[in-house]
């Protein structure tokens, strides 16, 4: 059995020696690795095997690289500018229009067929004045009756085949009916006025 005084010496040197060991691995780890080993015997590493010295390169043995092709380099000419957005196509002639032929029409002399039928037009119908009169009543004899009509506080007395105002001519005059037809139309457009009660 050993002393209790002297196992925290042994731990002590221990601790110690671990320090100087992680100290000198960290010291290993900063020097740089470019720079020469002395050459002789301190330049043998442990294992006994030599080191293989670095030879220095001449500047001009090395390789231009700038005249080595580009990747994706092509030996012909490439047209497109690949910079620029949009470049117009050459245009295309266009093709001369074919005129269209003129159709024949109906009374031409170059057109053969049947002729088309003209629709018959539909007459307009002819829509009388109104009568701006007013029957106040029948006098006279039977053969030759008289009428009398009022228009705007002015009274007139009239006879078949009289025009008045020149643009009502009295028709014919009934017991209980005046008609009336109209300078410039056709004799058959009447209008009938009722002659009032007494």
């Amino acid at each position: 059995m050993s002393a209790p005084g002297k196992a925290p010496k042994s731990n002590l040197k221990l601790l110690l020696f671990a320090l100087a060991a992680a100290l000198g691995f960290a010291a290993l780890s900063y020097l740089p690795k470019g720079s020469e080993a002395p050459e002789g015997p301190a330049a043998t590493p442990a294992s006994g095997r030599p080191r293989a010295a670095r030879s220095v390169s001449d500047p001009e043995s090395v390789p231009d690289l700038t005249r080595v092709a580009a990747r994706g380099y092509a030996e012909e000419h490439v047209g497109r500018n690949v910079f620029r957005f949009f470049e117009s196509p050459t245009p295309t002639p266009r093709p001369t229009p074919i005129p269209t032929p003129t159709p024949v029409l109906p009374g031409s002399p170059l057109f053969v067929g049947p002729m088309p039928i003209q629709p018959t037009p539909t007459p307009t119908p002819i829509i009388p004045p109104s009568i701006p009169y007013k029957v106040l009543g029948v006098f006279g004899s039977r053969d030759a009756l008289i009428v009398s009509l009022e228009e705007g506080g002015r009274i007139i007395n009239a006879r078949e085949g009289d025009v008045v105002d020149g643009r009502f001519k009295i028709h014919k005059i009934n017991r209980e009916s005046v008609d009336f037809s109209f300078s410039g139309l056709p004799p058959e457009i009447t209008r009938r006025i009722p002659i009032p009660l007494p």
